[in-house]
């Protein structure tokens, strides 16, 4: 069959489909595993779960019915903004690909080109196939997991309310959506870039990034780091509605 739409899913997406339907997802649609999905699916391993499967028998059960044929790992969230920045990633020229990394350019006399390795994605993907899942575990879903314990919503609220400055209150979450845009459009741009370097966890690239963007004339922002922008507004959103209870039983692992 041709390939389908793209889909993004998490485990709970898995545990709705019985294998005969899996398999018809994997037929009709493209799948983009992110690595947070394995971090999600490998939690069940560490629990004691009240069921006459064990805890391997329950993930092996996800393994079987995740997408094969045209499912492609994708990079991690950090590492395309981390790409973006220094200026190795153009969101514009994605067309809405899987996005992979391990390139590394190659010269042979006059002409050039690029070697593809497999990525850490790609790895814990085949051995995600191959149900090593403690492979997977050991070499990267722990790692995930760990950066996933190092957010503090607390913090996080505190930050955006003490920088940003005083904002009306979000009824809805399409109303929170608009004011972390008009935060994103309205505030000044060198003001943006290194609060956002530092909300995200990358301040440390923030006077490479400045230099690199003065150079270039200062070009808007959404034009010229989209994925950062796109990375900030959900962070800025995120923290409008924690305070304001739109999202309910919120917890580190979302």
């Amino acid at each position: 069959m041709p390939s389908g739409p793209s889909l993004v899913f998490d485990k709970s997406s898995l545990e709705s489909l019985n294998l005969n339907e899996a398999v018809l997802m994997d037929n009709f649609y493209l799948s983009t595993i992110t690595p947070l999905f394995y971090v999600e699916c490998l939690a069940d391993l560490e629990k004691n779960i009240r069921s006459n499967s064990t805890p391997e028998q329950l993930v092996s059960s996800l393994a079987d019915r995740t997408p094969d044929e045209q499912a492609h790992a994708n990079v991690h969230h950090m590492t395309l903004l981390q790409a973006e920045l220094s200026r190795q990633f153009d969101l514009k020229t994605i067309a809405n690909r899987v996005v992979v990394s391990g390139g590394r350019r190659v010269q042979l006399g006059d002409q050039s080109g690029l070697i593809l390795q497999n990525s850490p994605e790609e790895e814990a993907l085949s051995r995600w196939r191959k149900r090593e899942f403690l492979e997977v575990e050991r070499n990267t879903a722990k790692a995930w997991r760990r950066s996933l314990t190092k957010i503090d919503f607390d913090e996080m609220v505190g930050t955006v309310s003490r920088e940003v400055g005083p904002w009306r209150k979000p009824k809805t979450l399409e109303n929170a959506r608009h004011i972390a845009d008009a935060m994103v459009d309205n505030l000044d741009p060198e003001w943006i870039l290194r609060f956002g370097l530092d909300l995200l966890g990358v301040g440390d690239e923030t006077e490479r990034v400045l230099d690199d963007w003065r150079s270039r004339r200062r070009p808007p922002l959404r034009e010229d780091y989209p994925y950062f922008i796109y990375m900030l507004r959900i962070n800025l959103f995120f923290c409008l509605v924690l305070p304001q209870r739109l999202l309910r039983d919120v917890k580190p692992s979302h």
